[in-house]
Formats: C-alpha cells, sequence, structure tokens
C-alpha cells in the first residue's frame, strides 16, 4: 500500500497577459455569460475566486517561465512573456469542491482573456493555454489540465540510439526521457513520473501517465465523496488500468484499445507528492522492455492529441 496526504484546501492560479489590464476587474467579470457566470458572481471576492491585477514591478513569478506546449503556440508565448501588465485569478477552495473550483476559475481567466484581448496561462502547468468557445461543464483531464507534454524526440539530435524497428538492441538503446505530471496537485493528488524511458517509446510512456492520472483522479473523488475523517488515504501499489480509463481521459470518447486490456503499472512512493510509475513486478526487463513489449495495448503507441469523435448514427 501507499499512504499520502490529502489537504483541506489546494490552491491553484491562472493568468493573463495583456497591454492593458484595468484595476475593477470584477466589473469586468460580473459581465461573463455561459455556463459558469452565475458561480463566477457567487465567489468573486472570496478565497474561492480572487483577481488581481499586477505589472512587472509587483509580480512575485516570472513570465519567463511559462511556454508553449504546441510549437503553433509559440506566438502566444512570446506574447505572454513580453506582456506588461497581467490578471492573476486565484482559487483556493475545499478539496471537496474539485473540479469545480478549478473549472469555474478557469473560466473566469477565460472571459477576461477575451474581453482584454489577452493570453491566458496556467500557472500550475506552467503552459499557456488555448482557449476554447467557453470553458466546458464535464470535467475533461485532457482539457490542458494535466501539462503532459512530450519532450523533443530524439532529444533535439542529440540521441543517437537505434530505433527498435530497424534495430533489436534499440529498445533499450538510451534512457533519454523523463516524464512527470503537473497538475493533479490542485486536485490532491501527487504527481507521477515515469523515467529512464528511451525516446522511441516517449508516447507510450506518455499515455501510460496520461490513463493512471486519470484513473487515479477517478477513485480519488470517489474516495472523497465517502466523506472521509481522515486526511491521508491508503492506495493499492498495483493499479490495473482498462480500456475505460484511457477514454476517460479524452472525455469519453470511444478510442478502441488493442488487447492486451486492462494492463497493470506498479506505484512506487517517492515522496508526499510524487509518485513514480514503473512495470508491475512480475514483467521481467526494463521500462522499456514493458513499453515496447507485449504488457501495453497498442493504442498506446498512437494518440497524442484528442481522438475524432464517433460519428452519431442518423
Amino acid at each position: 500500500m501507499i499512504a499520502f496526504p490529502v489537504p483541506a484546501t489546494t490552491t491553484t492560479r491562472f493568468a493573463v497577459a495583456a497591454e492593458h489590464v484595468p484595476h475593477d476587474l470584477t466589473g469586468v467579470l460580473r459581465d461573463a455569460a455561459g455556463p459558469y457566470a452565475a458561480h463566477i458572481a457567487g465567489r468573486l471576492g472570496s478565497p474561492h475566486l480572487e483577481v488581481v491585477r499586477e505589472d512587472l514591478t509587483t509580480l512575485r513569478w516570472d513570465p519567463r517561465g511559462i511556454r508553449a506546449p504546441r510549437a503553433e503556440d509559440r506566438r502566444r508565448e512570446r506574447a505572454f512573456q513580453d506582456a506588461p501588465e497581467f490578471a492573476v485569478v486565484t482559487a483556493c477552495a475545499p478539496i471537496t469542491d474539485q473540479p469545480r473550483a478549478v473549472q469555474v476559475a478557469r473560466a473566469a481567466a477565460f472571459h477576461l482573456s477575451a474581453a482584454l484581448g489577452g493570453v491566458p496561462a496556467d500557472l500550475v502547468t506552467g503552459h499557456v493555454l488555448t482557449p476554447p468557445a467557453e470553458e466546458r461543464t464535464r470535467f475533461v483531464l485532457a482539457d490542458q489540465w494535466l501539462g503532459d507534454v512530450l519532450p523533443p524526440f530524439r532529444a533535439n539530435g542529440r540521441c543517437t540510439a537505434p530505433d527498435p524497428d530497424r534495430d533489436p538492441e534499440g529498445v533499450n538503446g538510451c534512457s533519454c526521457v523523463r516524464l512527470r505530471t503537473r497538475g493533479l496537485r490542485r486536485f490532491g493528488l501527487p504527481e507521477l513520473q515515469i523515467t529512464d524511458v528511451a525516446c522511441p517509446h516517449d508516447l507510450a510512456a506518455l499515455n501510460v501517465l496520461r490513463t493512471a492520472a486519470r484513473r487515479l483522479l477517478t477513485d480519488h473523488w470517489s474516495w472523497l465523496s465517502t466523506g472521509p475523517a481522515g486526511r491521508t488515504r491508503e492506495i493499492d501499489a498495483d493499479l490495473p488500468l482498462a480500456e475505460a480509463d484511457f477514454n476517460a481521459f479524452w472525455g469519453g470518447r470511444r478510442t478502441h484499445l488493442a488487447p492486451p486490456s486492462p494492463f497493470q503499472v506498479r506505484l512506487t512512493f517517492l515522496t508526499p507528492r510524487l509518485l513514480a510509475v514503473a512495470p508491475p513486478d512480475d514483467i521481467p526487463g526494463t521500462v522499456n522492455d514493458w513499453l515496447y513489449g507485449e504488457a501495453l495495448p497498442l493504442g498506446m503507441y498512437d494518440v497524442l492529441h484528442s481522438p475524432a469523435p464517433t460519428p452519431q448514427a442518423a
């Protein structure tokens, strides 16, 4: 078993960078429309939803640390880093108020972004955000909540390990890749990490992390719904993952995973805020043998972005 502390409250922050940010941000947010308008109005001014104007003379964080997870967002990254003023949205809410609290806060940030012509960013993941038409009412972990981004394939050209499809020795040809989630802490969970991954297996490793994160989050909210008296939670170190967990990450879209499914991962306690994801004890070889072998469903190697919705019958 693995035990970790569960906080009573968590804090999450979003920022909107713009050329001009008015001092009366509350007034701007009171004009918000959409499914979160009533929530924004009801929480404004409380610890559940605070909004402040900051400029370069008052910042206690560095805008240069905010990055674009996708190449097509590089211009937004530069605009955020070069902006002179910011609107910062903070939500400090009970753990039992998640995920609604963070969704309301991000909906407020998206509204400010539209009103100010600015660029929103998630200060927990450290990424600029691509606003949707509106924050959807149903929580979907794939909606930029996890900070899940792949490192440059082949370590920006520095890695010379052979591809396993051409050379069997390439399965363990390198150990360049380390992946870590950023964002689970705002839901009261430790972050997840997988290490010593060879460059060709990075997408499979990322999808293992995604699926494990979604499963842990589902179980976590079920545990919280029981009203536990204590603030320490115990979970089994052996975590079975199924096709439903992978699909749940994407919001329930029906992505078929070729067998075997379910598959097992082993969680290891590193710190109270970080768990390692690894093969189960009965799988021989390295993490790369596991990722490239027959233990994982084939779909883990294929899906980087959200699959297209399944067409509905007429």
